[in-house]
C-alpha cells in the first residue's frame, strides 16, 4: 500500500485526492490530508457568504463542506511544520510525525497585509469561512446602525477578490434599501486601490463595463490611493500622484475595513529547504516536482515553474488544472510508467461576480458580461463539484440554488 500524503485540503490538494480515488491505483494507495481546518472552503463563494447572499443566518455560512464527507481519505487536523525528504516524514506543529511514500504540497496562501499599521488588529480579511462569518456579523451591525446614522465600509484592494466583495456588499445594501430596511445612501461602500484602474488584466471593453457596474451599485472608487493605516473607527489614505505618494494622509471615518491586498506564502514554507523564487514560491520542474526530489510534488499558490515563461496565477483555477497532472504522474510512478510534463496555459479565463446575478470576464477568450457571465460562473462551479464525491456535490449545489431563489 503506497502512502500518499497531501499537505492542504484546498482546491489543489483535494482535487488530487479525488482524482486518485477515481484512478486505476485507488486500491493500492492510502491517502492522508493534513489541514488545520475541519472543512474545505469553496472560496469563490466566500464573498457571497460574507455579504449574506448565501444563507441569511450568520450561524450557517454555506461556503464550506466538512472533510468527514469524503470516504477513502484520512484527515489530520494539524499544521505542517517541517519535512524530512530523506526519511520521508512530515513533522506537524504538535510534534507528531507522518510517514509517506509520495508527498504533495498544496498549502495555498494566506492574506498579506503588507505590514500596514493596525491592519491585523482592526481590519478584516476574507480567506476562510470564519472570516466570512465575522464580516457578515459586522454587516448586520452596520445595517442596524444605518437606521440611525450613516455608515461606511472600506474595501482595500481592487483585484478580483476585493471587487467581488465590494460589489456583493453594495448589492446587499441596495437590496435593503429597496426593501425599506435602511434609508437610501445610508451605507457607503468605498473601494480603494493604489493602481490606476481595477482589473487591468481585462480588455478595455470589460474594464469600462466594470466601471459602469460599480457606479450602478453606488460604490465610490478611489484609485491611486494607498491604505496606510487602520484604526478602530477610521482608516488613513494617501493619494498617489504620477507614482509618487503624497506626504499628507487623509483620515476618513470607517465602520468596517476589509483588506484584499494580495497573498503570501504560509510561514512554514519559508523554513523548508526547497529552492524558491523571490516571492517565496517553491520552484518545480515541468512534472510539478520540487527541484531535486522525485517523490515531492508542489502545486497551487506555493508552486512556480523553474523554466516557465511566467508564473501561473495564484487562483483556484490554476490549482485544479495542475492537480490533474500531479494525479496522473502519481499514477504513472506507482504503475512504473513515464511521467508527463505540465503545459502552461497561454491564456487564463476569468469570471468576476459583481453582485445580483451579474458577472464579467472572459470565457474561451471571448468577453462576457451580465447575466450571461453569471450563468457561465455557475457552470464553472458545477464543473468543480462534479469532481467531488456525489453526496458533497449535491449538498453544495442544493445550498447554492436555495440561496439564489429565496
Amino acid at each position: 500500500m503506497q502512502r500518499i500524503l497531501i499537505i492542504g485540503g484546498g482546491f489543489g490538494g483535494l482535487s488530487v485526492a479525488c482524482r486518485l480515488l477515481r484512478s486505476s491505483i485507488a486500491k493500492q494507495i492510502a491517502i492522508t490530508i493534513i489541514d488545520p481546518r475541519s472543512a474545505s472552503v469553496y472560496t469563490p463563494w466566500l464573498h457571497t457568504a460574507a455579504a449574506g447572499t448565501i444563507g441569511r443566518d450568520t450561524s450557517n455560512v454555506r461556503a464550506d463542506f466538512a472533510f468527514d464527507y469524503f470516504a477513502g481519505i484520512r484527515f489530520r487536523h494539524e499544521t505542517m511544520q517541517s519535512i524530512d525528504p530523506v526519511a520521508r516524514t512530515v513533522t506537524c506543529a504538535d510534534g507528531s510525525m507522518i510517514a509517506y511514500d509520495i508527498c504533495v504540497l498544496a498549502p495555498g496562501s494566506v492574506a498579506n497585509d503588507f505590514g500596514i499599521p493596525g491592519a491585523k488588529q482592526y481590519a478584516k480579511t476574507l480567506k476562510h469561512t470564519g472570516d466570512a462569518s465575522m464580516i457578515r456579523s459586522e454587516m448586520a451591525r452596520i445595517t442596524h446602525a444605518a437606521q440611525e446614522s450613516s455608515q461606511r465600509i472600506v474595501v482595500a484592494g481592487a483585484g478580483a477578490n476585493g471587487i467581488e466583495l465590494a460589489a456583493e456588499c453594495a448589492a446587499t445594501v441596495r437590496r435593503f434599501e429597496r426593501q425599506g430596511k435602511i434609508p437610501r445612501r445610508s451605507i457607503e461602500v468605498v473601494l480603494v486601490d493604489s493602481g490606476t484602474e481595477p482589473l487591468p488584466m481585462l480588455p478595455r471593453l470589460l474594464r469600462n463595463a466594470v466601471h459602469r457596474r460599480l457606479r450602478h451599485l453606488g460604490i465610490i472608487l478611489r484609485m491611486q490611493t494607498m491604505l496606510v493605516n487602520v484604526a478602530e473607527h477610521s482608516v488613513g489614505l494617501r493619494h498617489i500622484d504620477h507614482g509618487t505618494p503624497a506626504e499628507s494622509v487623509e483620515v476618513i471615518v470607517c465602520n468596517l475595513c476589509i483588506t484584499a491586498l494580495g497573498v503570501k506564502m504560509p510561514e512554514f514554507i519559508g523554513a523548508l529547504s526547497f529552492e524558491k523564487n523571490a516571492q517565496g514560491r517553491i520552484l518545480v520542474d515541468d512534472t510539478l516536482r520540487a527541484l531535486g526530489y522525485r517523490d515531492i510534488f508542489i502545486l497551487g499558490d506555493a508552486a512556480v515553474l523553474r523554466d516557465g515563461v511566467y508564473p501561473d496565477p495564484q487562483t483556484a483555477q490554476a490549482a485544479v488544472q495542475q492537480s490533474g497532472i500531479v494525479a496522473r504522474n502519481i499514477v504513472a510512478m506507482i504503475e512504473k510508467k513515464p511521467v508527463i510534463a505540465y503545459q502552461q496555459k497561454k491564456r487564463w479565463d476569468i469570471i468576476i461576480a459583481l453582485g445580483e446575478r451579474y458577472a464579467i470576464g472572459t470565457a474561451f477568450g471571448v468577453p462576457v458580461l451580465g447575466y450571461t457571465g453569471h450563468i457561465i460562473r455557475l457552470f464553472i462551479d458545477a464543473k468543480y463539484f462534479l469532481g467531488l464525491p456525489h453526496f458533497v456535490s449535491f449538498r453544495l449545489a442544493a445550498s447554492k440554488i436555495r440561496s439564489m431563489y429565496r
